[in-house]
């Protein structure tokens, strides 16, 4: 890589001032030499200006006084050459000194066109490193997301090396390339040490198949949207790069090659370790989350999960609300009566139970159920679902009931591993409190995390 070097501005840079003192001390050294306005012919005067002129110009245009010394010292010894003595041979002499103006203006202009070339030619291959680098990023599995900011970078060069005439339009130019020559370098670093991290589990996934290594990559893939789910309901909808980087990665798990979907698996995976680290940062500081899906649900306290159970909701056809919503009343023990009529289908008629946390106006509650046998998937289908309650067994509810306060968060969300959207869209509720709890009011001022 051929290294352009910016003079000091104090020490080598020309200006129009330095200049036109070059061009008094000329005239001075030309009158010094005996040559008079009558002996000088006017064709050197102006040819002697034009140089001057040609000078100032390069100098603004952004070339060093080192890289004009060769013609400023032709120009002064030129410029300081005595005339002949003898009147006959001075017509030659000036003759010969309006050439050698000429063939100096011709060096000059030589000079700026080799300068030019190879600022044009440092600059070109300036962008094809980094246009190179960025193409290798992309074949190692970098993130599409990270590289566009540097390709557009690259595409802003080429188009500005097309209208670039002057070192002063180069020169920025290529110190600009450095920093994203950086960090695409950089990019590359971290992309190859990620895939190193996470060798060993691409290749158990690799033993286990190409549907299986799939397999993995998709359960990755649900966690994770399911982690931003829950955080979209407490109105953190953006869990930063990580969950990107997730979504992106997952279309590699349609490829036909065992070795790039156990790749791709083993990333996702750790994507979504990050995802969920993310995710725990934004919780309040309890929040009771259960999944509808999975019929199964996991207890926070203050960024860590403190219980997790399974669980029965409420069967298809009187479904438990899904959204965000508070405990607003504990009570214990409890004497339920079935708000459905006496004999209806629904009709359960009176039940006794230890717990009730109520955490929906329409009368739905977190509670033990006692003449249940199972709890977890399925437990909520047919007529084996609850009537819109989200029932527990002892254990679990002996330690939450206490733990509980009222204004306590609960999400219940679909938990399929559908998209954000799609899950929110499924929402029945939201609580139109949710940031008035006492134990929610950080919530207002909670910063998203970072990445």
């Amino acid at each position: 890589m051929t290294e352009i070097r910016q003079p000091r501005a104090r020490s080598h840079r020309l200006t129009a001032g330095t200049l036109c003192i070059a061009a008094m001390a000329a005239a001075v050294l030309i009158g010094q030499a005996g040559i008079s306005a009558s002996a000088a012919p006017d064709g050197n005067q102006s040819s002697m200006r034009q140089l001057n002129l040609d000078l100032i110009a390069a100098t603004r245009a952004g070339y060093s006084e080192s890289e004009l010394q060769p013609i400023l010292d032709r120009q002064a010894e030129l410029t300081s050459s005595p005339a002949p003595l003898w009147p006959g041979d001075r017509q030659g002499h000036m003759r010969r000194l309006g050439l050698q103006i000429s063939e100096l203006r011709v060096a000059l202009q030589g000079l700026e066109l080799n300068r030019l070339e190879l600022l044009r030619r440092t600059v070109n291959v300036e962008i094809g490193t980094l246009t190179d680098g960025l193409a290798r990023d992309a074949r190692l599995g970098v993130d599409a997301t990270d590289l566009k900011p540097l390709q557009d970078s690259a595409d802003l060069a080429y188009q500005r090396l097309r209208l670039a005439r002057t070192p002063a339009d180069y020169t920025p130019l290529f110190a600009e390339l450095g920093p994203a020559l950086s960090q695409a370098e950089n990019l590359n670093a971290q992309q190859a040490a990620q895939l190193a991290a996470v060798e060993s589990e691409a290749a158990v996934l690799r033993d286990k198949g190409l549907a299986a290594a799939r397999q993995a990559g998709l359960d990755a893939l649900a966690a994770g949207r399911n982690d931003a789910a829950v955080a979209a309901f407490i109105n953190h909808p953006d869990l930063g790069r990580p969950f990107q980087k997730l979504e992106s990665t997952g279309a590699r798990l349609n490829s036909p090659d065992l070795a790039d979907v156990s790749l791709a698996a083993a990333l996702m995976e750790g994507y979504r370790d990050q995802v969920h680290a993310a995710f725990l940062k934004v919780t309040p500081s309890k929040l009771i989350v259960t999944s509808i899906a999975a019929q199964e649900m996991w207890v926070y306290w203050n960024g860590t999960l403190w219980l997790n159970t399974l669980v029965t909701t409420g069967r298809p056809a009187l479904p438990t609300d899904i959204g965000l919503m508070v405990v607003a009343r504990k009570e214990s023990p409890v004497h339920m009566v079935s708000p459905f009529p006496k004999g209806s289908l629904y009709d359960y008629g009176t039940v006794d139970t230890r717990y009730a946390l109520w955490f929906q106006p329409s009368g739905e509650a977190i509670h033990d159920s006692w003449w249940r046998s199972w709890y977890g998937p399925n437990s909520n289908q047919g007529d084996l679902g609850s009537h819109g309650c989200v029932g527990l067994p002892y254990g679990p509810i002996d330690k939450l009931y206490p733990w509980t306060d009222v204004g306590t968060a609960v999400v219940v969300f679909p938990g399929n591993g559908g998209t954000v959207a799609d899950q929110l869209a499924q929402k029945t509720y939201d609580d139109p409190w949710w940031t008035y709890h006492p134990l929610l009011a950080h919530e207002a001022a909670a910063e998203a995390p970072t990445t």
